[in-house]
């Protein structure tokens, strides 16, 4: 039995006429007779009454239609679930974020993506870099969001550059700032503030450009810790103790006693990057990564503002 016989069938049952059920399907009436008198020989069943003038169901077609009439939705619904899937419009896609993008950019981009794919589902894992590639890799998750880019050398990945933002100095409210710096501190001005990162271990690429960034600019850091996250970091600055370097998405935390002042060039912009495996084929990855790079185009950074 074919779904064609069904649909000639259902067409004929529904206009209980043949020319216009012919017209309806656009095929002859001649051949659409003959298909379904081959489906009621498949069958064994007559569906059928017919006459000169009309056409009735029989019980037995009456109960039929109402079982091809189901068959018929289920097929129309696989095939446009499938052609749904292949377009990247339903399935589930795993991602990993680095946590700086959950101050702002990451709830605008899971907002934009709701939007346009609704029938995707989401599974999210905040990981540092290092263990997104290493899932990335191994196929434990489908997409990942990184800072800055790749910390080792892979054949297997994909990398696009989705946003970047400015780099801000964290500082104590009343640290002084040289004279015309308030509105962009150039690094070297704060060769002598002692300096404060998150731990190595959550930020295994990041803390080591800080210090070239400061190397660049003509000094040696003096790096006092290295633990704990950011935000432990920002509480060292606030209760005056010295200084933090976080991408500008932390001063949406504001938080009390410290002032962001965005770093002038050439201190380089934080770049953010989407990665995956080139064996994931996955499609709804290219539209992710490109309502990202939308996403931040748009202007889903933080403002260039001072606290005071």
């Amino acid at each position: 039995m074919e779904l064609r016989h069904l649909r000639y069938f259902a067409a004929v049952a529904e206009n209980l006429n043949f020319r216009r059920a012919a017209e309806t399907l656009r095929v002859s009436q001649p051949a659409l007779s003959s298909q379904v008198r081959l489906l009621e020989a498949e069958i064994g069943v007559k569906l059928l009454d017919r006459s000169t003038h009309h056409v009735v169901l029989t019980p037995a077609g009456r109960r039929f239609l109402v079982r091809a009439r189901h068959l018929l939705r289920d097929a129309d619904d696989a095939v446009r679930a499938s052609q749904r899937e292949a377009e990247g419009e339903t399935g589930e896609i795993t991602l990993g974020f680095v946590s700086s993008l959950t101050y702002h950019l990451l709830p605008l981009l899971l907002r934009a993506f709701r939007r346009r794919m609704p029938r995707v589902e989401l599974r999210l894992m905040e990981m540092d870099t290092d263990h997104q590639i290493e899932a990335l890799v191994k196929h434990r998750i489908d997409l990942g969001f990184i800072g800055l880019g790749l910390t080792r050398e892979t054949d297997e990945l994909r990398l696009v550059q989705v946003a970047e933002e400015q780099l801000v100095a964290v500082l104590p409210e009343d640290h002084p700032l040289p004279r015309g710096r308030a509105a962009a501190l150039n690094l070297r001005d704060l060769a002598q503030t002692p300096l404060y990162l998150a731990a190595r271990e959550s930020a295994p690429l990041y803390n080591p450009w800080v210090v070239v960034l400061c190397q660049r600019a003509g000094f040696q850091p003096n790096v006092v810790l290295e633990a704990g996250q950011p935000a432990t970091a920002m509480s060292y600055a606030a209760a005056g103790m010295g200084m933090t370097i976080l991408p500008a998405q932390y001063a949406r935390l504001q938080p009390p006693g410290v002032r962001f002042v965005p770093l002038a060039k050439p201190v380089p912009r934080y770049r953010y990057f989407a990665a995956w495996s080139k064996h994931n084929l996955h499609p709804s990855l290219a539209r992710f990564v490109e309502i990202a790079r939308a996403t931040a185009a748009a202007g889903a950074h933080p403002a260039k503002k001072t606290r005071r």
